[in-house]
């Protein structure tokens, strides 16, 4: 990891708040982070991870800083 590249971590939980999948994402800004993750997020009908009508909660930390949390929405995508 580079003085210009920060590493943050990210969760993706289910209703019930178990972990669906998880990862370590670099990043110059948080705005690319978050379009990483997006891309992630994507990848997991590849991995036979199917979309469901659970709500599904997004947090992404910096360190021990959350940074970015989306609410429960409906569907991965």
């Amino acid at each position: 990891m580079n003085a210009r590249t920060d590493q943050y971590r990210w969760w993706l939980l289910d209703g019930d708040l178990d972990l669906v999948s998880d990862g370590h994402i670099e990043g110059d800004s948080l705005p690319a982070v978050l379009a990483n993750v997006t891309l992630e997020l994507d990848r997991l009908g590849d991995r036979g991870m199917r979309p469901s009508n659970h709500p599904y909660r997004l947090i992404v930390c910096r360190g021990s800083a959350v940074v970015a949390v989306r609410p429960p929405t409906v569907g991965i995508c």
